[in-house]
């Protein structure tokens, strides 16, 4: 059942990422039926890095295709051919969300290849924000009310689901700390860690009423407080917490743990990717942007995935970096991420979603680039 929780605290804090996906969804539904096959021939040739130098160099890095899938939402790789995605099932009563008749959010198995669609979970509540364990064994979702939600996990094998608590949380909150546990903040502020018997435990009293962003490395567990936006780093072993840096809106390790991926907000209308190593010391810039999202590393860790947004929002740029070089790779000049980037198993493909204006409300498509 739904729990009751603070309203006014979500309408002043807890949606400020829910506020920023919603902001990218706008902001690229001006990309509508762009000429992908136009960008597609110029990428792979030639990347020009970024907009502070006046340097051109070729990259190894070549764009093979790009495949547009309509009307789904692609969240995740079951494995390279197969994708799980979210959509409308219109086979069910509308339900009412935000005051309309909307129909029911469920996720479904797309086989690339055929095109064919097979049901993964249904029922009569909207689901959605789906995310699978690293062994793909497993998938993380949750049933979702407006900006929060119930999580549950479910067996793929048997199609059984647990939850992983009665209180609802951040419907953008959540993720695999690995094969048998995720970690999410609820909505005290707390970080909860939630194991596939849906047995939980607070993994980290934070101390304060609100964060997000909360991603597990090794023994490392990354959170972003909400005032001046720390970046804090708590050790599971010492269980000592270190502020590692301010204004940081998003934190993205690295596969091996090696790394962070960094988007700080670095003037009123400007975010930027920083490249640093474990602490949050910097190594390199890599781009910059009104916005900057969807930042995603590759299985291997060796490329990084993401979008900016310029100021006027109408120039959405997807770009991969190859990290040991430096290489940046332009793969789209009109598409935003709406979600994380998704790498496939393989490293060869990477997903995202964005959303268009048809029929008088937003729809979601969702793009397979492939590479080579």
């Amino acid at each position: 059942m739904k729990t009751n929780i603070n309203r006014n605290k979500i309408g002043k804090i807890g949606l400020i990422l829910l506020s920023t996906v919603s902001l990218l969804s706008i902001t690229a539904c001006g990309t509508g039926e762009t000429s992908t096959r136009q960008v597609v021939e110029k990428s792979g040739k030639k990347i020009t890095v970024m907009d502070n130098t006046m340097e051109s160099v070729y990259t190894k890095l070549k764009l093979e295709g790009i495949d547009k899938v309509e009307g789904v939402r692609g969240m995740d790789w079951l494995s390279e051919d197969t994708l799980v995605v979210d959509k409308e099932n219109k086979e069910m009563p509308p339900i009412t969300v935000e005051g309309e008749k909307r129909y029911p959010h469920h996720f479904y198995l797309r086989e690339l290849s055929t095109g064919v669609e097979t049901p993964l979970k249904e029922g009569e509540k909207s689901l959605g924000f789906a995310l699978l364990s690293p062994d793909k064994k497993h998938v993380f979702y949750k049933e979702t009310y407006e900006a929060t939600g119930i999580g549950y996990i479910m067996n793929l094998e048997t199609g059984v689901s647990v939850k992983t608590g009665d209180a609802e949380f951040m419907t953008t909150e959540g993720e695999w700390s690995d094969n048998e546990h995720v970690i999410f903040p609820n909505m005290e502020g707390n970080i909860v860690k939630v194991d596939l018997k849906g047995n939980s435990e607070i993994a980290v009293d934070t101390g304060v009423s609100y964060v997000h962003n909360v991603v597990q490395s090794g023994n490392k567990i990354y959170y972003i407080a909400h005032e001046d936006s720390q970046l804090i780093a708590y050790d599971t072993e010492s269980k000592q917490s270190a502020v590692l840096q301010k204004d940081i809106m998003w934190a993205i390790p690295s596969p091996d743990g090696s790394q962070l991926a960094l988007v700080k907000r670095t003037a009123p209308t400007e975010m930027t990717l920083f490249l640093c190593d474990n602490a949050g010391n910097e190594q390199s810039k890599l781009a910059s942007g009104t916005q900057v999202f969807g930042t995603s590393w590759s299985p291997d860790g060796k490329l990084l995935a993401y979008t900016t947004t310029n100021e006027n929002g109408n120039e959405n740029r997807l770009f991969i970096t190859t990290i040991d070089t430096g290489e940046q790779t332009p793969i789209s000049n009109d598409m935003q991420a709406s979600d994380k980037l998704r790498w496939s198993p393989s490293g060869k493909k990477l997903l995202t979603s964005t959303a268009v204006l048809k029929d008088n409300t937003y729809q979601f498509i969702a793009y397979i680039i492939k590479l080579s």
